[in-house]
């Protein structure tokens, strides 16, 4: 998904403005992030862990998330994640051949990021009662890298006596390659083709999130989060011939996970 300049600032002025609208509420009401409005006495645990999955708008992943708490509303926050990371572009052929596996024609390369962040995680507002639900402004950056492993296609080479006949051949895709062309792919290959020529590129990223934590025990995590993720690498990753790649991503993500707390 490609953002303009006018989306991505809108998108940043509506999560900010959202946070600073809470914040005063939360003045205006005189609770703290760790009051409660009734007589329950909520415990503080010191530490979190949380494992989920995302969706974001170049592909998919999952997620390790370790907290702990520095102050009653404030965590630091430790993350591992994996994504996989598509070009807005890519646009997928299928092959009328029933055991053949649908390709990107022109993508170059198949691209996994893993990402370790480290941040904060703040409580805007803690929970009324156990089945309230505590908002969080998660920020987040670190280094990144990104695997590149090259696409592989299985090319038809016809038999020069029986035109009908002849042999498929997994090959690297090359838009240079005359063969290499819509009428004689037959297909991906096979997704450990390609491994031992993998390509490194390092980078970094940055996130920006509100997450909405609503399990019904204490000691439990179900989270969803939602906000936006910035990767930017050392120099432009070629996932896709015959178009410009990007060096820098700008992505809305949307991650559900599920954890524990304890002292």
């Amino acid at each position: 998904m490609k953002f303009s300049k006018k989306k991505i600032f809108f998108i940043l002025t509506f999560l900010f403005l959202f946070v600073a609208d809470v914040f005063s509420q939360e003045i205006a009401t005189g609770l703290s992030p760790t009051t409660t409005k009734n007589d329950d006495v909520q415990l503080l645990y010191r530490n979190e862990q949380e494992f989920g999955a995302l969706v974001h708008s170049a592909g998919w992943g999952f997620n390790y998330r370790r907290c702990k708490h520095i102050t009653g509303y404030k965590k630091r926050t430790l993350e591992l994640e994996i994504v996989g990371l598509h070009h807005p572009k890519e646009l997928k052929t299928q092959i009328a051949d029933v055991n053949a596996k649908g390709y990107f024609f022109g993508k170059q390369f198949t691209v996994t990021v893993v990402r370790g962040g480290y941040g904060y995680n703040k409580v805007i507002t803690g929970k009324s009662d156990r089945r309230g639900v505590e908002l969080r402004l998660v920020t987040l950056a670190g280094p990144s890298i990104a695997f590149a492993k090259p696409v592989y296609v299985n090319i038809f080479y016809a038999d020069p006596i029986d035109p009908h006949r002849g042999n498929i051949v997994p090959e690297r895709f090359d838009i240079n390659n005359p063969n290499h062309n819509i009428n004689n792919i037959r297909g991906r290959a096979g997704y450990f083709h390609g491994f031992s020529e993998m390509n490194f590129f390092p980078g970094a990223f940055c996130k920006l999130g509100l997450s909405f934590e609503h399990a019904n025990l204490d000691d439990d995590i179900k989270l969803l989060e939602t906000g936006i993720v910035i990767d930017a690498f050392y120099k432009t990753i070629p996932i896709m011939a015959d178009t410009k790649n990007n060096q820098v991503y700008i992505n809305l993500y949307l991650n559900i996970m599920f954890g524990k707390k304890w002292f």
